[in-house]
């Protein structure tokens, strides 16, 4: 990736013009088009140069040893800046369409001198890709069970839910339990069996691909609880019934985020697994819900807010809070509400109408009904109480 010229005020090659500077110079009218993405070929001047961004995007290469390759600097020029006298400099198009200022301060012309090696627009190409997301399905299993599929051209991940799944690749066998994955190679046998009493469940995603590696495959990988959370949420969209356009890339998104954690050899986590994908996610899902209401309560206390904060339906959010927290959302965060009032009444200076302003209470009367409810006592009492 690179660095913008005005994301590094203390560069050894230029300074950054402020808003002020550019208004006041003299614009001298030498626009620029770039149209070369490569060159091998910097250019000096002996004084300072201005160079201003206009049009597109530019990227500017910048050193002060040309015959050293490992000292070259990429920048994209944005806003102005005036380069230090003696700086080698090139600049090249990464955009279509390009062009900026170049201004020379003084009346010199500019030296060229050939670079160590070809400067060049680097070009993101991704080295995974998944070409097609053919299917993916929730399965659970009782003992015994056995599957033989014929070899497909086709890659499948497999990652276990609950219980334990064995795979049988070339006469070995291996062992995949909680959170525990499995990639099969195109024209692999697919054999799995379930032997141990249980329940056993797994997702299994059947997908094409190029870039993904021999060594991600035919190998028992751990999933992190990172990666567990997006599994939970491709568990979801699979099952979204309505034609939303967005739901594959979501798959698609979430698939080539675990498998280049596979690849790059961060899935492989030895902590022990102490609950099913679903279990963690919702875990952490409420804890999340809890933590925004803490630090939000006073603006953001109703149901529809949750609603809207994390896009979850209320039935999903009403199952949540009676999981976890045996009660309603609505009776939580009243609860909340009603503590923080608690704490506001000991610790500031406000009154009551404006605690109940605060907290999105309508009235000192409904705040005063509900605080005593839940105390037995009025706010007003309590206030007395502690003096």
């Amino acid at each position: 990736m690179y660095l913008k010229t005005t994301s590094n005020n203390h560069s050894e090659f230029y300074t950054i013009m402020d808003e002020s500077s550019i208004l006041k110079s003299k614009k001298i009218n030498r626009r620029m088009q770039i149209q070369k993405s490569d060159s091998e070929l910097f250019f000096r001047f002996n004084q300072s140069v201005r160079l201003t961004s206009d049009i597109g995007l530019a990227l500017i290469v910048l050193t002060t040893t040309p015959e050293d390759e490992t000292s070259y600097q990429e920048f994209i020029l944005t806003n102005s800046i005036d380069l230090v006298p003696g700086v080698y400099f090139n600049t090249l198009a990464i955009t279509e369409e390009c062009s900026i200022f170049m201004e020379p301060l003084g009346k010199d012309s500019p030296k060229t001198v050939p670079t160590a090696k070809k400067i060049a627009i680097r070009k993101y190409e991704p080295k995974l890709t998944i070409e097609k997301l053919h299917t993916l399905f929730y399965q659970i299993k009782m003992a015994p069970f056995e599957s033989l599929s014929i070899p497909g051209d086709y890659y499948e991940l497999i990652i276990v839910d609950q219980g334990e799944l064995i795979h049988h690749v070339d006469d070995e066998e291996y062992v995949a339990k909680k959170n525990d994955c499995f990639i099969y190679q195109p024209g692999q046998v697919r054999k799995q069996s379930v032997t141990k009493d249980g329940i056993t469940s797994y997702l299994s995603i059947i997908f094409d691909a190029k870039g993904l590696t021999p060594t991600a495959t035919n190998q028992i990988i751990h999933l992190g609880s990172q990666n567990t959370a997006l599994i939970e949420r491709i568990i979801e969209l699979s099952n979204i019934t309505t034609n939303d356009r967005y739901t594959d890339d979501e798959v698609l998104l979430n698939l080539k985020f675990i498998l280049l954690k596979i690849v790059q050899g961060e899935a492989n986590h030895t902590e022990k697994p102490t609950t099913s994908m679903r279990e963690n996610y919702e875990s952490e899902l409420f804890q999340a819900m809890v933590d925004f209401l803490d630090a939000h309560v006073e603006d953001q206390n109703q149901v529809s807010d949750l609603v809207e904060h994390f896009s979850l339906s209320r039935s999903t959010i009403q199952s949540l809070f009676n999981k976890y927290a045996n009660t309603t959302p609505k009776n939580y965060i009243n609860t909340i509400r009603l503590n923080r009032s608690k704490q506001m009444i000991q610790e500031t200076q406000m009154t009551l109408s404006q605690i109940a302003d605060y907290l999105g209470y309508g009235s000192i009367q409904y705040f005063s009904r509900a605080f005593s409810k839940q105390f037995g006592l009025s706010p007003s009492s309590y206030a007395k109480s502690i003096v």
